[in-house]
């Protein structure tokens, strides 16, 4: 399961509510009262034992919460899966060119993956699974998520090429000493860069349109027209095709 850095903040605060909890059970008098230095040396060794791992505990806890997901190359020819890309995507997400845009990449995937599933049940119940319409519908729906997700990975990888130090650096190439026209060039470079990502989101975005439609018609109970949904599939067909272009 992918875990957000909000998701984190809560299971580190549960965590140390439990820790708490367990403190207080085994060292208040009314309690368990094993914090007894009277007694043999097991007895005083396990309560400081117990005091330990609940150090040792939160400190490897905190080490998790403040780790930072590492910014990787994602080969776009494999099939990566949900939570992966989610945890890729979280390390840009920091970023001040590009931690809206890893933002705005995270939600449009979640909602991706909810609209292709939501598609695909609406056939599953439309169609018999052994009739050509399904096949039909399904392998192209199916196709289409699958591009969908290439092309993340391909934003993906591209805000790996993108130095935020460097471009910063940029910002004020007029009061260095280095030729203006090549980093008026490099500016271009980045800015090229952020564009193909938007347009990217934006066929993704289409898609999920698309794949709505479809399946709200698809879900209607009276039938739809044939031709209307043929049309649609048609339009998703073509979307996918748009989207690999950026992938």
């Amino acid at each position: 399961m992918f875990m957000n850095a909000k998701n984190k903040k809560w299971i580190l605060l549960i965590f140390g509510l439990v820790e708490a909890i367990i403190a207080v059970v085994c060292f208040s008098r009314g309690i368990l009262n094993l914090w007894n230095t009277n007694g043999s040396v097991i007895k005083i060794l396990i309560p400081i034992g117990i005091l330990i791992a609940l150090i040792a505990g939160y400190i490897l806890m905190s080490m998790w919460y403040l780790r930072e997901p590492k910014q990787v190359m994602m080969d776009e020819n494999e099939n990566h899966s949900y939570s992966e890309l989610q945890n890729v995507l979280s390390s840009y997400t920091n970023g001040k060119y590009f931690g809206k845009i890893a933002k705005t990449v995270m939600e449009q995937l979640e909602r991706l993956n909810t609209s292709c599933e939501r598609t695909k049940e609406a056939i599953n119940k439309r169609f018999d699974r052994s009739s050509l319409s399904y096949e039909k519908y399904y392998s192209i729906v199916d196709v289409a998520e699958k591009t969908a997700n290439q092309n993340v990975v391909a934003m993906t990888n591209r805000m790996k090429f993108f130095d935020e130090e460097e471009y910063a650096r940029l910002e004020n190439y007029r009061n260095d000493n280095i030729p203006d026209d090549i980093q008026e060039k490099q500016i271009a470079l980045y800015k090229e860069n952020q564009a193909k990502i938007e347009g990217a989101i934006a066929v993704n975005e289409n898609l999920i349109l698309k794949m709505d439609t479809l399946s709200m018609e698809l879900a209607k109970i009276s039938n739809s027209s044939e031709a209307d949904m043929e049309t649609m599939l048609g339009e998703i067909e073509e979307l996918t095709k748009e989207v690999k272009y950026y992938t």
